[in-house]
């Protein structure tokens, strides 16, 4: 997925999103209580992680 794709539905879930990283298997993002994530087959997260390592981590499992 790209970083545009990526980021557009991301910001359906969390309109804050931003400092987009590319990620194994999908981007990792800030938003105001951590930060959160999105698979490449677009998969977002809804409940954000403390770390960015904690969210490409996440990425994994889903």
């Amino acid at each position: 997925m790209k970083e545009e794709a990526a980021a557009a539905s991301a910001r359906e879930v969390w309109p804050e999103a931003e400092g987009f990283e590319l990620a194994p298997g999908g981007w990792t993002f800030r938003v105001g209580g951590g930060y959160a994530w999105i698979t490449n087959s677009g998969h977002v997260a809804v409940d954000p992680e403390g770390l960015r390592s904690h969210a490409r981590q996440r990425i994994a499992t889903n």
